[in-house]
């Protein structure tokens, strides 16, 4: 009777242990497939998940992480009302197994990345204090976990992720920032997302992709950014998120038909349920072919754009690159047309407000002569043509007559020596800037400044590069701030390594 005893106890240890095994094993594969986008296969890899454990938080948690991925993808609201019914159950069942063990640094870890995903669905849903506030808990969360175990690494990552993410929050929403007291910190928080990167077990994905953006982003680092894009890449090589995030990378390297060809394979894969980054791609394409002065393509492209578009993201800068494009054509009626409509995109977007600015100043006459020449070589500069912006604007910069055109076109020259390597001509070119003042281009006088503290610091002056650098982050705070901050970060960090 003993020995009976003892084989059924044992017989339910480890049916027990099979369970877990196979529970995880289903979560495992679930994770997988949603990150190859096969979300269909991953949703029942869940549910089948749910069914043998109902009580774990772990798949419902999944299945709302799914649906908030469609629903930024898409922009449907039928999946925000699915996300928040499969969120707000495993939120009730990850506050009772934290009833039952306060000190469970697993469950308040889940608990952190559950509020996470609440606050980005409260936030493109327009509620911004809901958003702040889940926000603010999810980070609470990371911190008691680690509180519990500072060796805890995966929770790095999701203080990190604030710590940068906040940074770039529009200053109408800085009264929220202040209420439910967030901070931000980029510097830690890619220290802490590299610690998550390098130690942590759970969420590697995910510290991985906000590494990229991180590098792209704040540190316009853009090697680095591309070695984790092709960690990623190589694991889930159909997965459009990634592939738009390494276009986007590519674009800001200038690698423009590398980055052309990572577009269209998301076009190809067409993932139906991710509608808004095929839309985002053609107009990533319209940029490109802007860029290569392809004017009849890219007005194609963008034009595909607004047609699938189901906001106002980018309308703006779209209408202002077609009513360019058609200028260039010599079709001024079209241009003009489209210069109308550049006012009418997200003017919470500086593309959008950038190109509502614009459309102002060019709305009556058009685009001058020396307009077009300057976008003309501004196109150059973005497609890496550094060699015939210099050409061109070293013999024709002194003819430009607005002031405005004239800064960007010194900036462009003096950004195109340091590229071929003249610096002494880099510097008096940046130098001239600030001999002129600005109605509209008011950047350029920061960015001179970047300039100048980048020839000085290829030439290994130090105190004045950092001279430089630290008098254009005082300027920084007109167009393109986030841009030159960026370059203003790159350059300091290699000076402080």
């Amino acid at each position: 009777m003993q020995l009976i005893k003892k084989i059924v106890f044992l017989l339910f240890i480890f049916s027990g242990l099979f369970a877990q095994s196979n529970f995880n094993a289903l979560l495992s594969r679930g994770v997988n497939s949603a990150y190859n986008l096969d979300f269909t296969n991953a949703e029942q890899l869940f549910h089948k998940a749910i069914e043998l454990d109902p009580d774990s938080p772990l798949g419902f948690y999944h299945v709302a992480q799914l649906h908030i991925w469609i629903y930024l993808g898409s922009k449907d609201p039928g999946e925000y009302l699915i996300f928040l019914k499969y969120s707000d159950m495993a939120l009730e069942r990850i506050k009772k197994s934290l009833d039952k063990n306060p000190k469970d640094e697993l469950m308040l870890y889940y608990l952190g990345n559950l509020r996470t995903l609440r606050a980005l669905a409260f936030a493109m849903n327009d509620s911004a204090l809901d958003a702040f506030w889940e926000a603010k808990n999810a980070r609470n969360s990371f911190e008691e976990a680690l509180d519990i175990n500072p060796e805890f690494y995966d929770a790095f990552g999701g203080i990190g992720v604030f710590d940068y993410s906040l940074t770039y929050i529009p200053g109408m929403f800085r009264w929220a920032i202040n209420l439910t007291g967030l901070s931000s910190d980029p510097s830690r928080g890619l220290k802490y997302l590299l610690t998550s990167y390098k130690k942590g077990k759970l969420n590697k994905i995910e510290t991985t992709y906000h590494l990229s953006r991180i590098y792209t982003e704040y540190l316009a680092d853009y090697d680095s950014a591309s070695v984790y894009l092709r960690e990623l890449l190589s694991k889930y090589p159909k997965n459009t998120l990634f592939l738009y995030q390494n276009a986007l990378t590519l674009m800001k390297d200038k690698e423009l038909d590398k980055a052309e060809s990572e577009l269209n394979k998301i076009l190809r894969i067409d993932n139906k349920k991710l509608s808004v980054l095929n839309s985002l791609a053609r107009y990533r394409l319209g940029e490109i072919h802007f860029a290569k002065n392809q004017f009849q393509k890219s007005i194609n492209e963008f034009k595909v754009f607004l047609e699938k578009s189901k906001d106002f993201d980018f309308v703006g800068m779209a209408n202002f690159k077609i009513a360019l494009a058609y200028a260039f054509l010599g079709n001024k009626e079209e241009s003009i047309k489209h210069l109308i409509d550049a006012k009418s995109g997200n003017l919470d977007l500086f593309e959008d407000s950038y190109a509502k600015n614009r459309a102002e100043k060019y709305n009556d006459n058009g685009f001058s002569e020396d307009a077009l020449f300057v976008f003309k070589m501004n196109n150059y500069f973005e497609n890496g043509k550094y060699k015939i912006v210099y050409d061109s604007l070293a013999a024709e910069f002194k003819n430009i007559k607005e002031n405005d055109l004239k800064g960007v076109a010194l900036v462009l020259l003096s950004e195109s020596c340091i590229n071929l390597k003249k610096l002494p001509e880099a510097v008096s070119y940046a130098e001239l800037v600030n001999s002129n003042d600005y109605s509209h281009e008011k950047w350029v006088r920061p960015y001179a400044k970047y300039l100048i503290g980048r020839a000085n610091f290829i030439v290994g002056e130090e105190k004045s590069a950092t001279k430089f650098l630290d008098d254009a982050e005082d300027l920084n705070n007109y167009d393109f701030k986030e841009k030159i901050q960026s370059q203003i970060n790159n350059i300091k960090r290699k000076l402080n390594n």
